[in-house]
């Protein structure tokens, strides 16, 4: 199965670093962060020119608040004009709104199917934290294209004594995108170190993904010492790293 490698823009100090540097590490695809149209456009473009493409728009969202859902309506309004399938969306409220926040998704899971966007939570809390609040919130919005961002790092920092693979297995039916992660382990630790240098069961998370018939995009995500203060050769130097240890365990073919 051929695979779609990703990258954050952010692991690079910019998003002309990012496009300039990753097609020759063998990733095809960007996560741009959530800008204004006119902003995003021409990175947009830049991004194709390098045979790059936008696979998933970075945003978040407070559900609780009016200017943040007017503003989030924006860059989705963007995402659909520039054909960025996915808007990986970090979604939060005010504590017992729970129904109204759901509410509010669903109707932005509306408006952005029929602009041809996936709309993928990301794994923050309250809504998305775990597979249990995964399947809650995926369950009581009910729109075919609310999904879930699985961050494999993002489950042991949030959570006491949960398994990345365990909590994917539960929900692989519903996830559109992935951020690869690795972590410490500690709970609400900082510390992602590089691909296969921490805890997470990769083999166990690939074949769960296969099982599934996975085909979206995997973004590596940098961030905490790995990356801080690390000028962009030395950043670049740890996506190597990354894409070498997928490489070593078989998920990505031999350069």
């Amino acid at each position: 199965m051929a695979r779609k490698f990703s990258c954050r823009e952010g692991v690079y100090p910019t998003w002309q670093d990012a496009l300039q540097h990753l097609p020759a590490v063998g990733v095809r695809c960007v996560e741009a962060e959530m800008r204004s149209f006119e902003e995003l456009r021409p990175i947009v473009g830049a991004a194709r020119d390098q045979g790059l493409e936008i696979a998933t728009l970075a945003g978040w969202v407070n559900l609780s608040s009016p200017q943040s859902v007017r503003t989030y309506r924006e860059a989705l309004d963007a995402a659909g004009r520039l054909r960025i399938p996915i808007f990986f969306t970090s979604a939060y409220g005010a504590d017992g709104e729970r129904d109204h926040c759901m509410a509010r998704l669903a109707e932005l899971a509306d408006e952005a199917e029929g602009m041809g966007v996936v709309v993928s939570l990301e794994t923050h809390p309250p809504f998305c934290h775990n597979a249990e609040e995964m399947l809650a919130t995926v369950e009581a919005v009910a729109r075919p294209n609310l999904k879930i961002n699985f961050d494999t790092g993002n489950i042991l920092h949030y959570n006491h004594g949960l398994n990345s693979a365990d909590e994917l297995e539960r929900v692989v039916h519903c996830v559109a995108s992935v951020h690869l992660k690795d972590s410490d382990g500690d709970f609400k630790s900082d510390d992602f170190p590089l691909l296969g240098q921490g805890v997470v069961e990769w083999k166990r998370i690939f074949g769960a993904l296969d099982g599934a018939g996975f085909d979206g995009p995997l973004t590596i995500e940098l961030e905490g010492p790995v990356v801080a203060g690390k000028d962009v050769d030395q950043r670049h130097a740890a996506v190597v790293a990354c894409m070498d240890y997928l490489r070593s365990i078989g998920v990505l073919d031999a350069a």
